[in-house]
């Protein structure tokens, strides 16, 4: 009886730790580099999840937003940043996936066409 009771848990605690690994996550800080035409964009993500709902604000040298309208699901990315860039009140949408620590996608700025970038989740 006590070998199945220390199997029974031994398995419950081996699904815990599996299932904590497989988790879909993209909360955290990322810090992007957008390639704009003639600049390397740093770009700052402080990104909250629930669920795959996601929100936050993101930060850059020209301007800064808040993330609305985020999701996150099998490691892909969609929001739109309702931005203030250099003044001007701009909508941003932006597309990645997500591969561990690295994140990839395009930035798109209405009107100014898309922009790729590559980032990281900062330590």
């Amino acid at each position: 009886m006590r070998s199945v009771l220390i199997f029974a848990l031994t398995l419950a605690i081996a699904s815990v730790v599996v299932a904590a690994g497989l988790k879909d996550e993209v909360a955290g800080k990322w810090n992007l580099t957008v390639d704009a035409p003639g600049d390397a964009v740093q770009v700052q993500l402080d990104l909250k999840q629930e669920g795959e709902a996601v929100t936050g604000t993101m930060v850059s040298t020209h301007g800064s937003g808040t993330i609305t309208k985020g999701s996150f699901k099998e490691k892909k990315l969609s929001a739109t940043i309702n931005a203030d860039i250099q003044g001007s009140p701009t909508e941003l949408g932006v597309e990645g996936t997500v591969d561990g620590d690295k994140i990839s996608g395009t930035i798109t700025a209405a009107g100014l066409g898309s922009f790729s970038y590559t980032g990281s989740r900062a330590k």
